[in-house]
């Protein structure tokens, strides 16, 4: 075999690693040993700030990596730069090698498509499954420039039948851009993927050879039957999870209220940022904590048939009927949000649910349980409070502490889940009473009389303080007092959960651990 095979069979197997490193990682939490301490406490929990910027207020992927990740990065970008320096003695073999080490490359990359779907299936981080997938896109079109390059000077170029590849290349680089991606998401979801086709096709246009079977159509050939293969799963999975016995899934959008008492009255605050909406699913699955969503309601507007966004899973029910459903907290930001918090309450519309995606967080092992949220990353962590309660009282889990910390933006942000947490609330009423949630609000305060810093109890176990939250003190103080085990669980912003993971590694031991969900607000 030349380098080029030798290094499809090393890029294979790199990408197996990645997709096999979240069951290699429970087997290490397991193993409790001083290497898998190790490696959590230096290589998985540690992040690198990138200077590369990729984050969206929809999705929130964070721009920095773990070291983990970052090593695996390194060894691909190594990798790529031995093969176009080894054995390369001319433009000429520049050209080739460089033009098949692209193609080699868009292999794994089509596996990017439906990103959600594999990394769910394989427990893989979302954000360090879009960091990935940057990467290889990055090196793709480098080599294509490269390959281009070294055409153009040697006057080997044939103009005409490397136009529509270069342009699909350039359309597709300047879609993956950050401001595009935040100024024209639902836009940006479907012409990503029709530019990586276009890509694909002008490719094999372009190569001299047009049997697939022969390198290098081999490799996109591979690169087509993984895009086509993930893309029917997800089509047919789409499909089975809407429709039964021709009942379609149908959302439900309702207000959000804060009610103010004064004396014996109630006054009702409508909260124009955010609202509920009830999904009747037509065909449930069995919940747990850390799923997500895609939701799509056609009949919402003009463009909404186009247009699907991840949400949460805040929590479920069942109604009189026996019908189940879904509840998702949907704060109004631009496009899809916005059409469905300013369109007002509405009543069993069509929806398409595509899901659950997401992995679950293991807290049950845990004496101690720590959830963070700043913003809408309550909706998040929300669900695992439910989850464990359920469990303790089920004799399920060992948590003999749950404390919930939650940073907002406003006070009238609490009605999101004040019912909800009432309710959890009411569940805790064993004698030991594990529950205990504090309220941080940085503004936006209800009434005049209040001044940064006062603290107001809303009942016995939930705190509500008028100012930041200090995430290091709160982690310091609850360590100190902790029973068993103890996890810090974090859906913050990017600001927070950096200040929070510096915290944790400090303290990582073998008692203390340390898990993020992937889907979290922006910074």
């Amino acid at each position: 075999m030349d380098i080029t095979q030798w290094y499809a069979v090393a890029l294979g197997s790199l990408v197996v690693l990645f997709h096999v490193s979240h069951p290699l990682l429970l087997m290490m939490r397991i193993s409790g040993t001083y290497i898998a301490s190790s490696f959590l406490k230096h290589l998985y929990h540690p992040r690198v700030r990138l200077n590369i910027r990729g984050s969206n207020r929809y999705i929130g992927f964070s721009s920095k990596m773990a070291r983990f990740d970052v090593l695996l990065v390194v060894l691909f970008l190594v990798g790529n730069a031995v093969c176009l320096s080894v054995e390369v003695k001319d433009v000429a073999s520049l050209i080739k090698r460089s033009g098949l080490l692209c193609i080699i490359n868009l292999v794994p990359l089509a596996l990017g498509e439906h990103m959600n779907l594999v990394a769910s299936f394989c427990g893989v981080r979302l954000s360090a499954y879009a960091s990935m997938h940057k990467w290889l896109g990055r090196v793709v079109m480098a080599e294509g420039l490269i390959h281009s390059a070294a055409a153009i000077s040697s006057q080997s170029l044939n103009l005409q039948s490397t136009f529509g590849a270069a342009a699909a290349g350039v359309l597709l680089l300047l879609s993956s851009l950050a401001w595009v991606r935040r100024r024209f998401y639902e836009v940006f979801q479907k012409l990503h993927l029709i530019l990586a086709a276009t890509l694909i096709a002008a490719i094999y246009l372009h190569s001299a050879s047009k049997n697939i079977f022969k390198v290098p159509n081999c490799y996109l050939f591979a690169a087509v039957c993984l895009q086509i293969s993930i893309g029917a799963l997800r089509i047919g999975w789409t499909i089975y999870r809407n429709i039964k016995h021709r009942t379609p899934s149908l959302a439900t959008i309702r207000t959000i209220t804060y009610k103010k008492k004064s004396g014996n009255k109630t006054r009702e605050i409508p909260v124009l940022d955010a609202v509920h909406v009830h999904v009747r699913l037509a065909r449930p699955w069995k919940w747990r904590a850390g799923q997500w969503v895609y939701l799509s309601i056609p009949g919402l507007s003009r463009t909404s048939f186009a247009q699907s966004h991840p949400f949460f899973v805040s929590w479920w029910y069942r109604d009189a009927k026996g019908d189940s459903f879904i509840v998702l907290i949907i704060e109004k930001w631009k496009g899809f949000t916005k059409d469905i918090v300013t369109v007002g309450p509405r009543s069993e519309m069509r929806a398409i649910v595509e899901g659950p995606c997401g992995r679950e967080l293991h807290l049950e092992s845990y004496g101690t349980v720590l959830l963070f949220a700043t913003g809408i990353g309550i909706a998040g962590q929300l669900p695992y409070v439910t989850q464990l309660l359920e469990g303790y009282h089920n004799y399920e889990v060992k948590g003999r502490r749950i404390a919930l910390f939650w940073e907002m933006d406003s006070e009238l942000h609490s009605a999101w889940v004040g019912d909800m947490m009432k309710e959890l609330l009411k569940k805790d009423t064993d004698k030991s009473q594990i529950l205990d949630i504090q309220l941080f609000v940085l503004g936006g305060y209800i009434s005049s009389k209040t001044e940064p810093g006062d603290v107001k109890p809303l009942g016995k176990r939930i705190k509500m303080t008028y100012k930041a939250m200090n995430a290091e003190d709160l982690i310091r103080s609850e360590i100190d007092g902790r029973k068993g085990r103890t996890v810090v669980s974090l859906c913050t912003n990017n600001k927070t959960s950096d200040k929070i993971r510096e915290a944790v590694r400090e303290l990582l031991d073998k008692t203390i651990d340390l898990k993020e969900l992937e889907y979290r607000p922006s910074s």
